[in-house]
């Protein structure tokens, strides 16, 4: 058994707190904030106790619609039954993006892998690899120190292709039901090999591939309930990409009536009732198909009881996902946002009536080329403006040949995904002009829903609450609608979980609240309520690690982390989190442990690395201590990082000089 000579444990907790962002009270204050919590708990177990709301109502089964698809009990079968029948459209659809989102890894031509596709290629200390192996997809990641020895390969199999290519794709690595996606992406706008959107290589080379994601990018994923990351396997049963029932709805009905020949419902002549057809299908009902996986808002809730894997075409999308977009009036609407929301705003649609439709412009079921799409969408815009000719001068109009896009809808760079750009789908008649802000536009409520009126006003309240919690993460600290919308939210989310004492979501939005205004007690019984009934949810879970630990709870923290590597045991975030928690608990043997098996799937984890230093220093293995917290410098990505691993390893060596 390896011999530790540690001290110092307190302040080196501090040195660590970084890692959990909400700084723990100390002293009498902790005393305090426990004895509010407790009251608060009790508070909670009353609460509990109320009578459970009844069930609520699927909307599949309550929904008065003329089509009969849309019940949850009728089964999805798949293209390669549509293509019997409709061989010619499924295999046109299947040359379109939408029929293209997901794919096996390395099946198609798409990608290249030799030094013209930057392959490898150079991110900081890190090297990126994508290569072919029998068939199979493999990315590597590797680095070397500054006297250019080489550190272990970090490998990971490659499984599924998210994305059709258009503009590039992101890789799945799956370990078994658990999805993860890849750090390394394919540009196909400038046919390069480059790091993921948002990844840094320093802090993460796993992100768990959520169901936000895959809910648009595979056909019929099923999420396992109160995980992150993991799904049935396989994880499409029936096909990887988006196939047609995606806009008809499931085709059991209308597969086995055709077949058997029954006739079409006669209290509706000329309408097949078995399957929708989104052109018999209100203007409303029509955008939802679109919105399922084009309206991205500010932020989109899932309804109380609802999945959103159990929307079917016909229904109003919003009986299952709430998307909240910005105010009317905010200031900070026109910033980039998706072509959904951005159509939502021009005048195109404002002033028909809601006329204008996605279809009006994009057939879904056929990729014209480039020049045809011109074509089409130049003659779409005559259509409905020739009797009011365009007014800029002749020489703009002839430079620009005439092209209404070029002015009125041009390509911008404004998007937080790297080598891409993106059409501006707000159809200004001068993209070019800035909004005036001489008057400060401040509305009481900063969002708004997409449509919600069949929805009840407490079932809008919860919603907005937890859309709010979301919204104000990703403002700036201390700016006033960061505050507002934070005040907002624990108004409502406070209301909701006591209507509803049983609403997980709401609960874990009402402890990122606390969290956020710096109220350790509410942010620690909001989190405990939603263990409490989830008990296995790994949000849950997450939330109540990261809480317990900001309120210096070490314990707790520590059982709900351990909860998460049994459910979670492949998740590098939550090992990492243990690790720290662990070395905090004075439990450097179980620390070293999760260090070497964090190592061991990831070698270039800079943190793992120092905090195995730590351990090995510690043990009286200075020099190999010294060698790790090299490695661990080498590997930080940014100088700020490469600091603070310097200074935790200075104030650690200087405690054991003291002790010594």
């Amino acid at each position: 058994m390896r011999k530790y000579m540690l001290i110092g444990l307190a302040a080196l907790l501090v040195a660590f707190a970084v890692y959990w962002i909400m700084v723990a009270p100390n002293g009498a204050a902790i005393r305090a904030e426990q004895e509010k919590a407790a009251a608060a708990a009790r508070r909670g177990e009353r609460e509990s106790q109320m009578v459970q709301p009844p069930v609520i109502e699927d909307p599949r089964v309550a929904y008065a619609g003329i089509f009969r698809n849309i019940h949850p009990d009728v089964k999805y079968l798949g293209d390669e039954n549509c293509k019997k029948c409709h061989e010619e459209i499924c295999t046109t659809f299947h040359a379109h993006p939408m029929g293209r989102s997901a794919s096996v890894a390395g099946s198609d031509d798409l990608e290249t892998y030799g030094p013209e596709a930057k392959n490898p290629s150079q991110v900081g200390p890190y090297q990126l690899l994508a290569k072919l192996e029998d068939g199979k997809m493999v990315h590597q990641v590797s680095a070397k120190m500054g006297d250019g020895e080489e550190l272990p390969t970090m490998e990971l199999p490659v499984s599924i292709a998210i994305g059709s290519g258009t503009r590039g794709r992101s890789y799945l690595v799956m370990e078994g039901p658990l999805a993860w996606q890849s750090p390394i992406s394919w540009f196909s706008t400038v046919k390069r090999w480059d790091v993921s959107p948002g990844f840094d290589l320093g802090t993460a080379t796993q992100r768990p591939a959520v169901n936000t994601c895959l809910y648009c990018h595979v056909n019929q994923n099923e999420p396992v309930q109160d995980t992150i990351n993991r799904y049935k396997e396989p994880l499409s049963s029936i096909q990887l990409s988006i196939g047609c029932e995606r806009c008809h709805g499931p085709g059991e009905v209308h597969s086995k009536e055709r077949t058997d020949g029954i006739a079409m419902d006669e209290h509706h002549p000329g309408i097949d009732t078995s399957i929708v057809n989104p052109a018999h299908l209100s203007d409303d009902l029509q955008m939802s198909i679109c919105a399922q996986c084009h309206l991205s808002g500010k932020t989109r809730v899932v309804r109380r009881g609802r999945e959103e894997q159990e929307f079917r075409p016909g229904l109003p999308f919003e009986l299952f996902v709430n998307t909240f977009l910005a105010h009317p009036e905010a200031q900070f609407k026109n910033k980039a946002v998706g072509h959904f929301d951005q159509m939502e705003q021009t005048k195109c649609r404002t002033a028909t009536g809601g006329k204008l439709l996605c279809s009006t412009c994009h057939d879904p079921h056929v990729s014209p080329s480039p020049e045809e799409a011109n074509r089409l969408y130049l003659k779409t815009c005559i259509d409905c403006h020739q009797q009011k000719p365009c007014n800029a001068p002749e020489l703009d109009r002839q430079k620009e040949n005439d092209d209404c896009l070029k002015c009125h809808m041009p390509s911008t760079g404004s998007t937080n995904i790297a080598h891409t750009s993106l059409t501006d789908h707000r159809i200004l008649r001068d993209p070019s002009a800035k909004k005036s802000s001489s008057v400060e536009e401040r509305p009481d409520v900063p969002l708004v829903p997409y449509r919600a009126g069949e929805l009840a006003e407490t079932e809008r309240e919860r919603d907005l609450g937890i859309a709010l919690s979301r919204f104000a993460e990703k403002q700036p600290p201390g700016s006033e609608l960061r505050n507002r919308s934070l005040e907002l939210a624990k108004e409502k989310l406070a209301a909701s979980t006591q209507r509803w004492p049983d609403d997980t979501d709401a609960l874990l939005a009402l402890s990122t609240v606390g969290v956020a205004t710096r109220d350790g007690a509410g942010a620690l019984l909001a989190a405990e309520r939603a263990y409490k009934v989830s008990p296995k949810n790994e949000d849950a879970l997450a939330q109540l690690a990261f809480v317990a630990d900001g309120m210096g709870k070490n314990e707790l923290a520590l059982r709900a982390l351990n909860e998460l590597l049994i459910s979670n045991p492949s998740s590098q975030e939550f090992r990492l989190k243990r690790m720290v928690s662990m070395v905090a608990a004075n439990n450097w043997e179980q620390a070293e442990l999760d260090c070497r098996e964090l190592l061991h799937t990831n070698p270039l984890q800079p943190t793992a690395r120092l905090i195995h230093g730590l351990c090995l220093y510690g043990s009286g293995e200075k020099a190999a201590g010294r060698r790790e917290v090299d490695i661990a410098m080498n590997l930080a990505t940014s100088q700020q990082q490469r600091a603070s691993i310097k200074a935790w390893f200075d104030r650690f060596v200087a405690w054991q000089a003291k002790a010594e």
